[in-house]
């Protein structure tokens, strides 16, 4: 009885992408501090796991509306060096407006060809319109029943984006935690190591991990998305698309 309610409301047994932990990584960082922060945490990715394949997403130059365009790297890489170069060539053109839509639309396609094992986004602030989150709730909820984990951390303490982060995790059963690196920063190294782990090897390397954090993000990984949020979602962005018709 509890299979056949969890199939009408669309719900779907978890699981973890099997194979070669491939991870996505992005990155929305006003100061140029984030970027240099970037190059640590995935060294500490790499390090987790010895047999990771780690993809970089970033924003780039406006476009014909004004925002800023998602850019992601076009290859796998597997070398902690190699990163660490293209980040350095990266250009930083954060700051205006940006999208967390964009990065998880672009890692639903990504995941089409290869399985994910988690989608990181580290930034600073966002800018998605409540149609745009919807999008990206569809695009997290996706993500999850395949087997890919959306972690969404924000650095600093901006309300207007600590609220469109909570409130995309809640719908979409995404992990969301926000720190303040001037004065949480042995919290952020702690809740990194584990999210490593969870990259390297899923839920079973996080318990294995222990400790206060690791039991914290096994509670955030237990929480369920919120009934049928792809068809509501659709629903909505139909309607949207609609109105724009008839304009």
């Amino acid at each position: 009885m509890t299979d056949a309610i969890g199939r009408m409301l669309g719900a779907e047994s978890e699981k973890t992408a099997p194979g070669t932990p491939r991870v996505i990584l992005g990155l929305a960082s006003h100061a140029q501090a984030g970027w240099g922060r970037a190059k640590v945490l995935q060294r500490e990715l790499f390090n987790a796991a010895s047999n990771l394949e780690l993809k970089f997403a970033f924003y780039g130059p406006d476009d014909a509306a004004g925002v800023r365009r998602c850019r992601i790297t076009t290859r796998w890489i597997t070398d902690p060096d190699d990163m660490a170069d293209l980040i350095d060539r990266a250009e930083c053109n954060c700051g205006c407006f940006v999208n967390i839509r964009d990065v998880l639309v672009q890692a639903e396609k990504e995941a089409k060809d290869r399985p994910l094992r988690a989608v990181i986004i580290v930034g600073d602030a966002f800018h998605d319109s409540e149609d745009g989150l919807t999008e990206a709730a569809i695009s997290a909820n996706r993500l999850r029943r395949a087997g890919t984990r959306v972690f969404l951390m924000q650095l600093g303490d901006d309300p207007f984006t600590a609220r469109k982060l909570q409130h995309l995790a809640r719908i979409s059963g995404g992990t969301y935690f926000r720190f303040d690196p001037r004065t949480q920063g042995q919290q952020f190294a702690e809740m990194w190591e584990v999210v490593s782990a969870y990259a390297a090897g899923g839920e079973e390397a996080v318990k294995t991990k222990g400790g206060q954090a690791a039991t914290l993000l096994l509670q955030h990984l237990t929480r369920e998305p919120m009934p049928i949020i792809e068809e509501r979602a659709r629903a909505r962005v139909k309607s949207r698309s609609e109105r724009d018709d008839n304009r």
